[in-house]
């Protein structure tokens, strides 16, 4: 082989990619890149949707089962001795919601009809509000307004102690007061004082039980409020509440309602009414204006307004999904829907997701019978 033939092998052995060949691979390569960072972009994507899709109906699951403990709750009043049967003056002296005052009035009984006291929302177990806040100075309900949410107003009496609630108990309200604040249990909640300590008590020790129930009131509604999601300013609702120990009847508080979750979109209420003594079963559902409206009944020889006949509570809660992209799947033909609260279909809002969950709460402490 003669010098020339050598060259012309080596020179081809040592040839590189011509500047065609290497545009190819280069644009491949990007290619390949970009569909890699594409599907990475897009799993993230969907993952975070999943995962505020997930955080939306957690919060309505935690919203609907705080709720169903507060209301199985209502009307509870400990029983500290039996009713007495032949005296008819006596029935649910003892042991029913509101305790019966005393014939004359004692200092520790806590209805007072010489002070109005208690105003109507407080009078039973479970009262509520059409779209509106209760106003907690006045203790009544604002004129409705269908766009805002309802509230529900739980009462109950309580005979745990303060160092109770350290542990277990329902002494203090739902803002974390304790409800031996409110003026109505300024006296029964006393349980000491002297040697030995006199009746009624003059003085009060947080270690040991009040000498009477207490009284408890939590009000649940919906506030609007702004909240910080991937760094950015988002409108929300929040589930709020109001409790007796925190701000009393007749105190006004600008503050009353405080934020306990956010990420919701309404809260509605309605209320199972029974109308006979042969069932307890509620005829049907009524919002909170219908049940006002509702005449008396005599049940078992006693006269009973619509509230103190109330045995369930329908809860309807829809949850926001906070941040958008929740619907990276949706085609503009097919809007996706939702049904609200009064089960009318409406489009499902740009980005977000509304979820609607509805559950049915017994009053366990009215499903009872005189016989």
């Amino acid at each position: 082989m003669n010098k020339s033939s050598q060259s012309s092998l080596l020179y081809q052995s040592q040839r590189g990619l011509t500047i065609i060949e290497l545009l190819v691979a280069m644009t491949i390569s990007l290619v390949i890149v970009i569909a890699a960072a594409y599907m990475y972009l897009a799993s993230r994507e969907s993952q975070r949707a999943i995962d505020r899709s997930s955080s939306s109906r957690e919060t309505s699951a935690y919203v609907m089962q705080m709720l169903g403990r507060e209301i199985m709750n209502a009307g509870f009043y400990p029983a500290i001795a039996l009713p007495i049967p032949p005296d008819a003056t006596q029935r649910g002296m003892y042991d029913t919601y509101p305790p019966l005052p005393a014939e004359p009035r004692v200092v520790t009984d806590w209805q007072n009809p010489l002070t109005g006291w208690p105003p109507t929302a407080f009078q039973t177990g479970i009262f509520g509000c059409d779209g509106g806040k209760l106003d907690v100075q006045s203790s009544t309900c604002p004129a409705v307004d269908n766009t805002l949410a309802d509230t529900i107003v739980i009462n109950y009496f309580t005979s745990d102690t303060p160092a109770m609630e350290r542990t277990t108990g329902r002494r203090f309200d739902c803002t974390g007061s304790d409800a031996g604040g409110d003026p109505s249990n300024a006296e029964r909640k006393k349980n000491s004082g002297g040697a030995p300590p006199g009746t009624p008590h003059t003085a009060t020790a947080n270690n040991i039980p009040p000498q009477l129930p207490i009284f408890v009131s939590n009000r649940f509604s919906l506030s609007s409020i702004k909240m910080s999601v991937d760094q950015q300013d988002v409108n929300s609702k929040s589930l709020v509440c109001s409790g007796n120990g925190q701000s009393p009847h007749g105190v006004a508080d600008a503050t009353a309602y405080q934020p306990i979750i956010s990420g919701l979109e309404d809260l509605q209420f309605s209320y199972g009414v029974y109308s006979t003594d042969a069932t307890l079963v509620p005829g049907r559902y009524y919002t909170a204006s219908e049940v006002g409206a509702l005449p008396s009944v005599v049940i078992n020889g006693l006269t009973l307004s619509a509230w103190q006949r109330v045995t369930a509570v329908r809860v309807c809660v829809l949850s926001r999904t906070a941040g958008g992209n929740t619907r990276i799947a949706d085609k503009t033909s097919a809007p996706r829907t939702y049904l609200d609260c009064s089960d009318t279909a409406k489009n499902q809002p740009t980005g977000d997701t509304i979820t609607r969950s509805v559950e049915v709460f017994g009053l366990r402490n009215n499903l009872k019978q005189y016989y």
